[in-house]
C-alpha cells in the first residue's frame, strides 16, 4: 500500500500544485463577510435574474451580481446599502412585482470585512502551529527513528493539500453556482483541519507502535503496515461521517447547503491525505537529515 512511498509523494505534490493552479485560474468567490457589500434573496415563482438586474443598474445606478439558486430564489449582492438604498431596491423588486417576498438581508461594511479576513487567517495560522507543537510532543519517543518535529510538518503539509483541494473545488464549482467563500467556509476549514490531522494522527501513532515493537524493520515497511491497519477504520469513519452531510446537503436547506459541502469535500480530501500524503511526506522528510 506504502511501499513506495515516493511515487504517492509526487502524487501528492503534483495533485497541490493543480489545485493552486485552479485556484489563481478559477479562483473562488468572496462572500461579502470578507469583501464588504449587501446581500439580498429575494423569492417568487419564475424569477427573472436579467430583468432585477435590470432594475438595480437602470432605475437604482447600482451595480449588482444577480444569481438564481437552486431552490428558485434569486441572490443579488451589491456595494454596502443604506437603509434608504436598501427600502428602494425592494421597491423596485418587490415593489415592481419582479419577486414576491424577500427571504433575506446581510450587510457588512469593507473595514469589517477586513477585520475578519485578518482574523481567519490568524486562526488557521495559530491553529497550524499548535499542531505542529502538540505532534512533535506526542512522538517525541521516536527520536530514534524520526525527529518528532518532522511528524508535525508531514501533518501540516498534508493539512495544506485539503484546504487548497476543497478552495480549488469550490473555485469551480463557484462558477456555475453561488457557492463563495464566507464566515461559514471558514469554519468548515477549521473543523476539517481537526477532522483530518485526527486521522493523521491515528495512522502516525500505530507506526509509532509498529517501531516500538519492531525497531529493526525499514520505515517504509513500518509505514505500509501502519496504514493498512488503520484503513480500515479510516474509511469507515469518513464513509458514516459522509452519509450524515450528504442528508444536510439534501435536506438542510441552502442557509449551510455550502457549509457542508466544503465539510463533505474536506472528509473525502482528508482521508486521502492521511493515508497517501502525511506518510509519504514524512518517508520524504526522514529521508533528509
Amino acid at each position: 500500500m506504502l511501499l513506495q512511498p515516493t511515487k504517492w509523494f509526487w502524487v501528492s505534490i503534483a495533485t497541490i500544485v493543480v489545485s493552486v493552479i485552479i485556484i489563481f485560474v478559477s479562483p473562488p468567490q468572496l462572500g461579502i463577510d470578507f469583501t464588504g457589500g449587501s446581500l439580498i434573496e429575494l423569492g417568487g415563482d419564475n424569477l427573472d435574474a436579467q430583468a432585477l438586474r435590470t432594475a438595480m443598474s437602470e432605475q437604482l445606478g447600482l451595480e449588482a451580481i444577480v444569481q438564481p439558486t437552486q431552490d428558485g430564489s434569486v441572490i443579488i449582492r451589491s456595494v454596502p446599502l443604506s437603509p434608504e438604498q436598501h427600502a428602494e431596491v425592494v421597491a423596485a423588486t418587490i415593489g415592481a412585482q419582479l419577486a414576491t417576498e424577500e427571504l433575506r438581508f446581510e450587510s457588512v461594511g469593507p473595514t469589517i470585512g477586513d477585520e475578519l479576513r485578518r482574523k481567519a487567517l490568524i486562526a488557521i495560522i495559530v491553529a497550524v502551529l499548535a499542531m505542529i507543537a502538540y505532534l512533535a510532543y506526542t512522538f517525541r519517543q521516536t527520536s530514534g527513528l524520526i525527529a518528532s518535529w518532522k511528524f508535525g510538518i508531514a501533518a501540516v503539509v498534508a493539512l495544506i493539500h485539503d484546504l487548497l483541494v476543497v478552495t480549488a473545488v469550490f473555485g469551480i464549482i463557484g462558477r456555475f453556482t453561488t457557492a463563495n467563500l464566507d464566515i461559514l467556509f471558514v469554519t468548515a476549514m477549521l473543523a476539517i483541519l481537526g477532522y483530518s490531522v485526527n486521522d493523521t494522527i491515528v495512522l502516525f501513532n500505530r507506526l509509532k507502535e509498529e517501531w516500538l515493537k519492531a525497531r529493526t524493520a525499514t520505515l517504509t515497511t513500518i509505514m505500509d503496515k501502519a496504514a493498512k491497519v488503520t484503513l480500515t477504520r479510516s474509511l469507515n469513519t469518513s464513509f458514516t461521517t459522509l452519509i450524515v452531510l450528504v442528508a444536510l446537503i439534501a435536506f438542510g436547506g441552502s442557509t449551510i447547503r455550502w457549509f457542508v459541502t466544503a465539510l463533505a469535500i474536506g472528509t473525502i480530501a482528508g482521508t486521502y491525505s492521511s493515508l497517501f500524503v502525511a506518510p509519504p511526506f514524512l518517508h520524504f522528510l526522514a529521508k533528509r537529515k
